[in-house]
């Protein structure tokens, strides 16, 4: 089965549960199901972010978006997390308030209900898991993206089971407060979650250096050429997740011909390749030429 085949019945299915669990949820006074259901809405995105790479990685560049979409994925998974700290934080003080004062939880519809998400997220789970290897490297971005809507899958049917649990224990034992206490557990598990989700892609937005980039390093490796006499004016960014980028100013000596300085570029593409980086551009400069950045 296709790929996008695949994530568009994940995604369907579980926007049918986010519905239907917001529905219940009020009706039964049930935050725990609540709280599942933007879990569940949180994969939705993630699942819609993961296709849309598998589209716009396919997607070339063109004269007026000369990076092509890569930014599309960042820029999805920034608001969704900014919309999900939201709506975890109104979760949490409604939660808090419904521990001091319990309203009654129709315990069947919490339980019927988690026990259908936990079965369609299992389900969901499984349809990923059933995604083969691939050796491109596009592929292999493909089978990331996937992986990780695979593992948010997981950790929904988890949630929905404890969601299950939980409605046993006030089907049995009448202790309301149960629920409202299950969904602070799993806002607090989101939150958690969800906030390097949102710093990351905040940071990638702004082009800071990725986190996994050591630039001094970057700068060992350029100067343990012997025929870089510096190195100025580097910035490293990154369009995705997955696509970081370089750019710099290096000093020649006078004795670098243009065709040494393509090997130059292409030794050091494959040596910076190894930290992570994919794509280089190196102005070259002499000694006695004047740049305005030192950096």
């Amino acid at each position: 089965m296709d790929s996008r085949l695949k994530i568009s019945i994940a995604i369907v299915l579980n926007m049918i549960i986010v519905i239907l669990q917001i529905v219940i949820g009020l009706y039964a006074h049930s935050m725990a199901l609540i709280t599942d259901a933007v879990h569940n809405f949180q994969d939705v995105i993630s699942l819609v972010i993961a296709f849309v790479a598998i589209y716009f990685m396919s997607k070339k560049p063109t004269e007026t978006m000369t990076y092509g979409y890569l930014r599309s994925e960042v820029m999805a998974g920034f608001i969704n997390s900014a919309f999900l700290l939201g709506a975890i934080f109104l979760i949490i003080i409604s939660s808090i308030e419904r521990l001091f004062e319990p309203v009654e939880v129709e315990s069947v519809y919490v339980i019927v209900m988690g026990a259908i998400a936990f079965v369609i997220n299992a389900f969901s789970a499984y349809l990923l898991g059933l995604h083969g290897h691939k050796h491109h490297s596009h592929e292999h971005n493909h089978d990331l993206n996937i992986r990780a809507a695979y593992l948010h899958l997981l950790s929904d049917a988890g949630i929905s089971l404890g969601v299950v649990i939980g409605g046993i224990v006030i089907y049995f034992y009448g202790i309301n407060w149960v629920d409202p206490l299950i969904s602070i557990i799993f806002s607090l598990y989101i939150l958690k979650e969800t906030t390097p989700v949102l710093k990351k892609s905040y940071m990638i937005l702004m082009e800071s250096v990725p986190s996994e980039i050591n630039i001094n390093l970057i700068k060992e490796i350029i100067l343990k050429n012997p025929d870089i006499y510096d190195v100025h004016d580097i910035h490293i960014w990154a369009l995705s997740s997955k696509d970081i980028y370089l750019s710099a100013h290096v000093v020649l000596n006078k004795e670098v011909t243009i065709e040494k300085f393509d090997k130059i570029v292409y030794q050091l593409k494959k040596e910076l390749e190894a930290e992570g980086i994919n794509h280089i551009t190196l102005q070259p400069e002499t000694k006695e030429f004047v740049c305005e950045y030192t950096y």
